[in-house]
């Protein structure tokens, strides 16, 4: 996974399968290991604060969520006793577009929220999630993806994550026997209504 920062377009991280988590501050012609001092291999997923390029948070495996104050120099596991006493495989970090104390977590535990940067989090629905998109032009807007069964499920809120609601018009549906476990959305400002789906 790779995010740019908005507020320092020169500023990327990258979150890889097998070699931990890598910063750039030129645009991607240097890149620095920032999770050497972690016991971790696979980053999955990655989120920067839209103020402050040096507010990162990372998938910490089984750990949860790792948050970094200074561009990832120093890390703190964060969340509260009930989510950090999880066993989490997270593959989405988001944080809200306009507050940056509001966060959701896709996770194999379930899709949570934080209205408080990440120190205490609720459990919106449980199950195993994998991907979450705000609308380019709303926050309130939001779309997730999760994996039930051999299949994915397509859920939408229009209230800024308090509620989901399925939509299953057209959405794949695989035959008895095959499977459709994994999903990836897309927003495009050009486009702002328009979801694109890799399923």
């Amino acid at each position: 996974t790779v995010e740019q920062s908005i507020s320092n377009p020169n500023i990327l991280y990258a979150g890889t399968a097998t070699a931990g988590a890598w910063k750039t501050i030129d645009k991607g012609d240097n890149w620095s290991l920032i999770t050497q001092d972690l016991y971790l291999n696979g980053v999955y997923a990655l989120e920067i604060d839209f103020s402050n390029p040096d507010i990162i948070y990372i998938d910490g495996g089984s750990e949860g969520v790792y948050k970094s104050y200074d561009g990832g120099i120093n890390w703190t596991v964060i969340g509260d006793i009930a989510f950090t006493s999880l066993s989490h495989s997270i593959k989405d970090i988001k944080l809200h577009h306009n507050n940056n104390q509001i966060l959701f977590i896709a996770s194999s535990q379930g899709l949570f929220k934080s209205i408080d940067g990440g120190s205490n989090f609720t459990q919106i629905l449980s199950g195993n999630f994998l991907e979450i998109e705000f609308h380019p032009n709303s926050a309130d807007t939001i779309y997730f993806i999760k994996q039930e069964g051999d299949s994915t499920l397509f859920y939408r809120s229009d209230d800024g994550g308090n509620s989901l609601t399925l939509y299953i018009n057209g959405w794949p549906s695989p035959n008895i026997g095959d499977e459709q476990k994994r999903t990836e959305i897309a927003v495009s400002p050009a486009s702002p209504d328009k979801i694109v789906a890799l399923t």
